[in-house]
């Protein structure tokens, strides 16, 4: 007998084989909202009512949630019916919730007064490392992910240079600019480890700096967002796609083209423009 938690078990090991990044946001996704109903049944007779019950269950508190559960239960499966552990597969022809697509900026107001908070804590010591990721995101428009594994020795001139990143599929390096006022957040840092920052995330402190900001629903993500809505007013989409590191099949033609003197150009356009920003109201 195999149980599901034996299953996804072989489905990680599928997963790191072929090289994908999302490995611990799937384990997170599966650990905390799959394994406690299901991990423990054998996976021959698990069949759609039980996938359609979870899937309604967390629907109720998230949807999106939801979804990433149900697609993490069919790949799954998918991968079972491979090995001919099972025939079918009970997470098939089930209806995902409708996601509207999530449009949240950081206004110019909101950036100066967040800005303003995060220098505030910047000489705390247990906020610190939080106030350098968040204001690298700011400045930089780079993912999550690529500020937290970004190491000293990744930093070459004003730079980042992370060889293992999200969109790595032709072994391509991602290649993220700093602006100086970006290096200056680099610079006042402890260079004493291995990392830059060393924490993987500053979501419990950015709690605290959005709502003090007056900005409480915007997420983390969201600043990659509104690091492309700034661009925008900057430059053209294919520069802003140079400057995200995209590598999506359908945009990658016209981001490959451009020459990185230029995308080094753009990220101080950028800098200097956010800069601008907060510098206003000073």
């Amino acid at each position: 007998m195999k149980t599901l938690d034996d299953l996804f078990a072989i489905y990680c090991k599928d997963l790191s084989r072929r090289g994908t990044k999302t490995i611990d946001k799937i384990k997170q996704t599966y650990n905390n909202n799959i394994q406690p109903t299901l991990g423990h049944k054998d996976i021959t007779t698990i069949i759609r009512g039980d996938i359609a019950t979870l899937h309604f269950d967390i629907s109720d508190r998230a949807p999106y949630v939801a979804n990433k559960c149900l697609g993490v239960l069919k790949a799954m499966y998918n991968l079972a019916i491979t090995l001919s552990l099972v025939d079918t597969n009970p997470a098939s022809h089930i209806h995902k919730n409708r996601e509207n697509k999530r449009k949240r900026y950081l206004t110019n107001d909101e950036l100066i007064k967040l800005f303003a908070v995060l220098d505030k804590y910047a000489n705390k010591d247990q906020y610190k490392k939080s106030v350098a990721f968040i204001k690298l995101l700011l400045l930089t428009g780079a993912r999550k992910g690529e500020i937290a594994k970004a190491k000293w020795s990744d930093l070459v001139g004003n730079s980042l240079i992370i060889k293992d990143h999200k969109t790595d599929k032709l072994g391509d390096d991602r290649i993220i600019h700093l602006p100086p006022l970006a290096m200056d957040v680099v610079n006042k840092l402890d260079k004493s480890g291995e990392y830059i920052i060393g924490i993987k995330t500053p979501r419990r402190a950015w709690e605290t700096f959005k709502r003090e900001a007056g900005c409480a629903d915007v997420r983390l993500h969201d600043i990659r967002h509104s690091f492309a809505s700034w661009s925008l007013q900057k430059m053209n989409l294919s520069e802003v796609g140079q400057l995200l590191g995209h590598k999506d099949i359908a945009t990658t033609q016209r981001y490959a083209h451009i020459h990185q003197d230029q995308a080094i150009a753009n990220a101080q356009k950028v800098g200097q423009h956010i800069e601008s920003i907060i510098e206003s109201n000073l």
